[in-house]
């Protein structure tokens, strides 16, 4: 009996917690907490099939952001779950690194949720732009979007 109720009380804890930090919006109610956690799940993973209606190439890999290598570059449509959404949609993907330095831009359009449109020639909040590897964390754009290092 003990056990049970002394994990009762920590998951309260923890839910208490999570909800103080700012971790979590109640804005709009259940519906709209139950949305953005929703949203949190689907930013988790990226996975589906690109198609493109123009041969394109892409050999990139960072491994935790510290050791980006290779290049790409695509412009095409997305189809699965990916950057915080689910369904098909537009996708612009350029990343290039060498082992100390590198930069990643990745643009995703609408699908299930209404994100705003992006545009691959004009980077800016609607894009997740940053600098990867010992060097590029060190090199614009300084805010690094998206906002957690390594991704």
């Amino acid at each position: 009996m003990g056990r049970a109720v002394g994990r009762v009380g920590l998951g309260l804890a923890l839910a208490v917690v999570l909800t103080a930090s700012g971790c979590t919006t109640w804005q709009g109610g259940v519906p709209g907490f139950l949305h953005n956690r929703a949203m949190d799940a689907m930013r988790c993973v990226d996975f589906g099939v690109t198609t493109t209606s123009t041969p394109q190439f892409s050999f990139y890999a960072a491994l935790l952001s510290f050791a980006p290598f290779g290049y790409g570059k695509v412009d095409g449509q997305f189809t699965g779950i990916g950057g915080g959404d689910i369904g098909s949609m537009k996708i612009h993907y350029e990343h290039w690194g060498v082992v100390a330095i590198g930069h990643e831009q990745v643009g995703w359009g609408n699908s299930l949720w209404d994100y705003p449109e992006f545009d691959p020639n004009t980077p800016d909040d609607r894009m997740d732009c940053q600098g990867v590897g010992i060097v590029g964390f060190v090199s614009p754009p300084y805010d690094g979007r998206p906002n957690g290092r390594p991704t």
